[in-house]
């Protein structure tokens, strides 16, 4: 994985980690620690509150102790969702990797990279070969 800075609303960007071998369509997973997706969560949620709430996913971070042990929860929510035929998947409890950093909409939320200068760093296009031309086209 590298440390690349992502975006998926060209408004807010974070720090995340990436395996550029895992992409969709030039989109990517990031996976964030514990204070980036606390971040998250307080920016979705102020777009909620901006936006309401049927045209924003929020992040929630549910903190707490536990035998003296603090523990953080991540909850991901698609209100959109909500009172429709996916009402089931409405809200996922995002777990941390071995590493405790969470893939916080994963492929879904189309994260992509952000260069130096902060623009989409899109993926190089596949290269076919030529086609033949048309009957009677000229060639240069």
């Amino acid at each position: 994985m590298i440390e690349v800075r992502v975006t998926c609303n060209d408004s807010n960007s974070y720090p995340a980690l990436v395996d550029l071998d895992d992409q969709r369509d030039g989109f990517v997973k990031p996976w964030f620690d514990l204070d980036t997706v606390r971040r998250i969560a307080a920016d979705t949620q102020a777009e909620a509150d901006r936006l309401g709430h049927g045209s924003a996913d929020t992040v929630h971070v549910l903190e707490g102790t536990v035998d003296g042990t603090g523990h953080a929860v991540v909850i991901g929510i698609c209100w959109m969702y909500l009172g429709g035929d996916k009402h089931q998947e409405a809200v996922e409890i995002v777990q941390p990797n071995a590493d405790g950093r969470y893939a916080v909409g994963g492929h879904e939320w189309c994260w992509y990279v952000l260069d130096e200068p902060r623009n989409p760093a899109i993926p190089a296009q596949v290269k076919r070969a030529p086609l033949p031309p048309f009957p009677g086209q000229h060639t240069a």
